[in-house]
Formats: C-alpha cells, sequence, structure tokens
C-alpha cells in the first residue's frame, strides 16, 4: 500500500505544470531552437546587437558589450532578466518570449547552463536565399521608375524627385522639369535638401556593393561630391543642421556620419542587428534617432557616437522616423502598420502615442515644416494627413494607383506630394485634402487594334455528276 502511494505522488509531481522543468534541460534540442527562432535575428554573427551573439555556446557564455549574461542563479543571470523585462529593452524586442519559454531558460541556467555539444559548435548557421527564375513578362506600356524619394524646397519652387538612377527636379506650380540629374547608380531612395538650401543630397547605391550620395548644387545642377563607403545601399540620409555633415543609413546595419565638404567619413555607428532604415538629426544636431529592421528606434549622442538608449515597441520592421519642429519627439512608422510618436531628450525617451491609420507598412513618415502636421504614405494605396498635437486624422488621401513610398510638405505647409510605386507623383491642397495636379501621371495603354474585315468565302456547290 506504501509503495503505491509512493508511485502515485511521484506521478502526480512529475504531472504537475512545470515539472518538465526539474528534468535536465538540453542545450541543443530546448535553448537552441528558440535562439533560432526568436534571438538570431537581433544576435547573429554580422554585428550582433549589443556586442552578443547567440550562434555557439561559447558566443553566449562569453557575452556581449554589457558583460556576461549567464550566472550560477537564474535570478541572477542578465539573460533571464532581458526575458523578463526586468532589464529594458525586453528581449525579444517587440515579441516577448512565452512564459513557458523563458521557464525553460531558467531552469538551463539554474542547471548550470551546461552544453551538450562542444562549446565552439556553430549551432545556428546562416541561411542561405534559393535562386528563383523569374519570368519574362512582355509590357503593353513603358514602366515608370518608381517615385522613391520627394524633397520641396524651402520656397516651394523645386519638387525633388529621385527614381531610378536619376532625380528631377521638377517646378511644381505647373509640372515642367527644371532639370535632371543623372548618372546615379541605382534607386534614389532618399533626398534631403541642406538646411541653407544650396545643395540637394541624393542617397542610393548599388545593392549589396556599396552606398552613395551624391552632393548637388541647387542653382547650377553642378555635381559637388560623390561620397561612397557603406558596403551596402543607403536607404536614408539627414543634414546636421550647420550644413557641415551627413548622416547615412545602410542595409549594412550601420549609420555613418560624413564630412561632406571632404568626402570623408567622421564616424560608424554600429548597434542595429539588420538593415537600418532611417536616420534623422534633431532640430539641436546633437541628437541622431535611426529605426531598424530589427524594430527598434535608437537615440544617439552625435558628438561621443554613442548610443544613448533604445526605443522599443514596434513589432516589425521600422521603415521612416521624422522629428517634430521642436525636437522633442520623434514619430517613427513601418511594417507594423503602427504611428508611434515618442518623447526624446538625452537622457531617456518613452512612448507618447500609438495611432493606427493604415491596412497595411507606413513606408514613410514625415513632419510639415511648423510641427502642426504629420504625413505618412502605406502600402495600402493611401495617405493620411495627421494633427501632430493629439495624433487624430485631418485628412485620407485614398484612391491613390499603387503603394505608396513616399510625401513631402511644401515650405509653406500649404500642399503636400505623393509619390507612388508605379512612378505617379501627386500634389494636394493640405487644408481640404483635394488633388491640386498630377504632376507624373503613368502613360496610357495603346488603343486596341481595330481587327481587320473579313470577307466570307463563296463555296460553289459543286454539280452532281450524271449517271448514264
Amino acid at each position: 500500500m506504501r509503495t503505491t502511494h509512493v508511485i502515485a505522488a511521484a506521478a502526480a509531481i512529475l504531472a504537475a505544470p512545470g515539472a518538465a522543468h526539474a528534468q535536465a534541460v538540453s542545450f541543443s534540442k530546448d535553448i537552441v531552437p528558440m535562439l533560432r527562432e526568436q534571438c538570431v535575428k537581433c544576435h547573429g554573427a554580422k554585428a550582433p546587437q549589443a556586442g552578443f551573439s547567440v550562434i555557439s555556446f561559447a558566443a553566449i557564455d562569453k557575452g556581449g558589450r554589457g558583460g556576461k549574461v549567464l550566472a550560477p542563479k537564474a535570478a541572477d543571470s542578465r539573460l533571464i532578466k532581458y526575458l523578463e523585462g526586468t532589464l529594458k529593452p525586453q528581449m525579444p524586442i517587440g515579441a516577448p518570449m512565452k512564459k513557458e519559454q523563458i521557464a525553460r531558460f531558467k531552469a538551463w541556467v539554474d542547471q548550470g547552463s551546461k552544453t551538450d555539444v562542444p562549446a565552439d559548435t556553430i549551432v545556428i548557421n546562416e541561411t542561405t536565399i534559393p535562386a528563383v527564375k523569374i519570368p519574362k513578362i512582355a509590357l503593353r506600356v513603358p514602366v515608370l521608375p518608381q517615385a522613391a524619394a520627394l524633397a520641396w524646397s524651402k520656397d516651394n519652387k523645386i519638387l525633388a524627385l529621385g527614381t531610378y538612377q536619376v532625380v528631377r527636379l521638377v517646378d511644381p506650380s505647373n509640372g515642367s522639369t527644371i532639370r535632371e540629374l543623372k548618372g546615379h547608380t541605382d534607386v534614389v531612395h532618399d533626398l534631403r535638401f541642406s538646411p541653407d538650401a544650396t545643395k540637394l543630397a541624393a542617397a542610393g547605391g548599388p545593392p549589396a556593393q556599396q552606398g552613395e550620395i551624391k552632393i548637388w548644387e541647387v542653382a547650377t545642377g553642378k555635381l559637388l561630391q560623390t561620397i561612397t563607403g557603406h558596403t551596402d545601399f543607403i536607404y536614408s540620409c539627414s543634414w546636421s543642421p550647420d550644413n557641415k555633415n551627413i548622416a547615412s543609413a545602410s542595409y549594412d546595419k550601420s549609420i555613418k556620419i560624413w564630412d561632406v565638404e571632404k568626402a570623408t567619413e567622421i564616424k560608424t555607428l554600429k548597434d542595429h542587428a539588420d538593415a537600418v532604415y532611417a536616420v534623422a538629426y534633431n532640430p539641436a544636431g546633437n541628437l541622431l534617432a535611426s529605426g531598424s529592421a530589427d524594430r527598434s528606434v535608437k537615440v544617439w549622442d552625435v558628438a561621443a557616437g554613442k548610443r544613448l538608449y533604445t526605443l522599443s515597441g514596434h513589432g516589425d520592421i521600422v521603415f521612416s522616423l521624422s522629428w517634430n519642429a521642436a525636437g522633442n519627439q520623434i514619430t517613427s512608422t513601418g511594417a507594423d502598420r503602427t504611428v508611434r510618436t515618442w518623447n526624446v531628450n538625452p537622457q531617456n525617451g518613452n512612448q507618447a502615442r500609438n495611432v493606427t491609420g493604415h491596412e497595411k507598412s507606413v513606408n514613410e513618415v514625415c513632419y510639415s515644416p511648423d510641427g502642426s502636421l504629420m504625413a505618412t504614405a502605406s502600402d495600402d494605396k493611401s495617405v493620411v494627413i495627421w494633427n501632430a498635437g493629439n495624433g487624430s486624422k485631418k485628412h485620407t488621401l485614398g484612391s491613390q494607383p499603387d503603394s505608396m513610398l513616399s510625401v513631402a510638405f511644401s515650405g509653406d505647409n500649404k500642399q503636400l506630394a505623393v509619390g507612388s510605386f508605379d512612378g505617379t507623383v501627386r500634389i494636394y491642397n493640405v487644408e481640404d485634402g483635394k488633388l491640386v495636379s498630377t504632376v507624373i501621371d503613368l502613360p496610357k495603354a495603346p488603343e486596341p487594334k481595330p481587327t481587320a474585315k473579313v470577307e466570307p468565302v463563296k463555296v460553289e456547290q459543286a454539280k452532281p455528276a450524271l449517271v448514264k
């Protein structure tokens, strides 16, 4: 009878919640799958965030720039504190682990953080992208290059449009082309007029080769500088308020600050674990903000080249960000369809507002020059104009022809230019949201050729043969 009670009690213990974690936790079978699924994107072999990599037990045991992450007890482990959120930002950023997954990590640490494979064995390898065979499809009409970037001059006289290998300077009053700035190696992903309005920076470059920024003289169209240095193309650039430097954000996961006159690199900022899509100086020029595919917004001390803190909350890629005119707030947008506004200062930051107004990815956000409005462009074929003070909608410019990539306010805050993936560019009145003009429109499909009239063929019926 006593034996029976002992067996029943043991069975009850094993069946109890969490009993599985009393058993030995396997590094290769239990821990590695969770690292592969949720951690390696930010902490892989290439530019791991905070210098912490999870590709091997040795890398985990080494820790990162903040020191060791493992400890004899789970309660003292920085790894567990980040997973539970007692250390910020909570990891993984935007999508915390489930309680049972964290419990498994804690059990592993409490059991001595043991490995059942050689410490230096790479347990998470780099993945490869399979080749895709693309079919050839005949086009019925010419294809316009995407309107990937827009910038409006302060005096309202020039609307700059970045497309494939060309920047077009357009007179927004009549849509006529003032001049074309040619020679870019690929798509121009960002355009920025310098604070003194004398120069235009155009950022892009050939994918997987290098980043490129061309600096043009606005008055003459003369090429002043070509800045290269990244190992992949540049998504975003931003002028310092004194016109001397320019920051660039690249698909190679880094941010660089350049001396414009000398076309030389001043600093490289590395802390993002994935492609950096957005970078922007604050109006004072002492802070820099960046947004990345690692789902984070980071704020940097420009002079020191040091990350001050990370703003976490986005659940997917951060595509764009913009500072308000006062320099005390950043608004960021991305693939999670949210528009998030953050309170920021040199010491810390926090989320002030999170609103939704799009059904798909939000590709770009910008503030009006006076800071009273914001505009967002989305893959859902719409543009929204927002009241910056409270995050309410002012206008929704729907029924756009394709995914919307770019938006730019005029210098007097009265008009908004919007650019589409199909190459069309339109200008709207900010006050009432009505269409003012179509600067670039799609080519019209050719009229179908009339079919040739076919005369019926006359067939004479054969006469019957005489039968003798």
